[in-house]
């Protein structure tokens, strides 16, 4: 898969960034910010944060160049204080130098409760600035400073192949929680957008809120699903009858939602999946659309087939799902080298798919999928 991005001379950057409004490695703090509340506030504090992060990232590539930058945040979704964080996004984007159309600022989902972070990634030296906001600073006086303590920071060098070097050494420090304890969801993330994720992708770790070789099945059942099976107007309705990572793609993807009534789950026990025919064990997920032309519901029981030796054992759990969701990261135009169809269906008349996900309905028994 071709890269967003091609690696260059320092000379060349320095040149290139010079093209820019904002040059680089030469950001400043707005000094202007005494006393500042609600969404102001908050935009220093963003702003802050990309100025800290740009001078910890200067230390180890003087020609650090703003295109060159990936930054993640879970800013909105993190509550401090019982106050929206949301006006932070603004002050990272730099004046539109990182933003969502450049695919340089990537909202992470989190919980309202969770600490307010950046990761701040330089896809040429591979090192990542990690901030995370000390609440107690945030006085009635509050001024954004370089200097007034505002983040607990960590610098490290996360790129995916000074990893695979460098495995072993790693244990300790992702178990010290390097980064706050978000040290799966930001390596995985930065080396998959340095390598050129396309939008899905994105839109799936996003809401995931990490990138894993479980969100990967989902894009690639969604892939599928656009080139053999289209939705109808109404799109889909999903069933999922053994969940894992990917459903979280799938509501992306599909917007097809429990609260639009478009989407079931069953929990299969051990003992239900060994009731399963032989040729249904791999099933996952049923997915339906409505043929407007019969007015009957058809579906297709898709199952997911996982590669083994994608990848060499590095012994480091993070690693060795990083190195597999890159490699999968290079088929996600060929979902059908993974994605297995089960069986294919139409529903009897007037029977919709929601018939079949009802308490005590067993799908799989319905499509004919069980043994006895």
């Amino acid at each position: 898969m071709k890269k967003q991005y091609v690696r260059i001379t320092n000379y060349c950057i320095v040149a290139l960034c010079l093209s820019f409004i904002i040059s680089c490695s030469t950001i400043r703090p707005n000094n202007n910010t005494d006393n500042l509340t609600g969404y102001d506030k908050w935009v220093a504090i963003g702003k802050t944060a990309i100025n800290t992060a740009m001078t910890l990232l200067n230390k180890q590539n003087s020609a650090l160049c703003i295109e060159n930058i990936i930054v993640l945040t879970n800013a909105g979704y993190a509550e401090i204080n019982e106050e929206t964080t949301e006006g932070a996004l603004d002050g990272v984007a730099l004046n539109g130098q990182i933003s969502r159309g450049r695919h340089t600022l990537i909202e992470i989902h989190s919980a309202s409760w969770t600490p307010l972070w950046f990761a701040i990634y330089d896809r040429i030296s591979g090192y990542c600035a990690y901030l995370e906001l000390k609440p107690s600073e945030l006085t009635n006086n509050f001024t954004p400073s370089m200097n007034n303590q505002l983040f607990t920071s960590a610098i490290e060098r996360v790129n995916a192949d000074y990893l695979y070097e460098h495995a072993e050494n790693y244990k300790s420090k992702f178990k010290d929680k390097i980064f706050g304890g978000n040290e799966f969801r930001i390596i995985t993330i930065v080396n998959t957008i340095a390598e050129g994720a396309p939008v899905n992708v994105m839109r799936a770790f996003e809401f995931h809120d990490h990138y894993c070789p479980g969100v990967t099945s989902g894009v690639l059942m969604v892939q599928y699903l656009k080139k053999h099976f289209p939705p109808g107007k109404r799109g889909y309705f999903v069933h999922t009858v053994d969940p894992w990572c990917k459903e979280d793609a799938l509501l992306v993807l599909l917007n097809a939602t429990p609260g639009k009534k478009g989407y079931a789950i069953s929990y299969p026990t051990d003992k239900d999946r060994l009731k399963r025919k032989d040729e249904a064990k791999d099933a996952s997920t049923i997915f339906y659309r409505k043929n407007e032309q019969t007015n009957r519901w058809e579906g297709i029981v898709l199952g997911f087939q996982w590669t083994d030796n994608a990848c060499p054992k590095y012994n480091n759990k993070l690693i060795d799902k990083l190195c597999t969701d890159l490699w999968y990261l290079k088929y996600m135009d060929q979902p059908e080298q993974f994605v297995k169809v089960i069986k294919k269906v139409e529903l009897p008349d007037g029977v919709s798919p929601k018939d079949w996900a009802g308490p005590g309905i067993d799908p799989m028994k319905k499509l004919g999928l069980l043994k006895h």
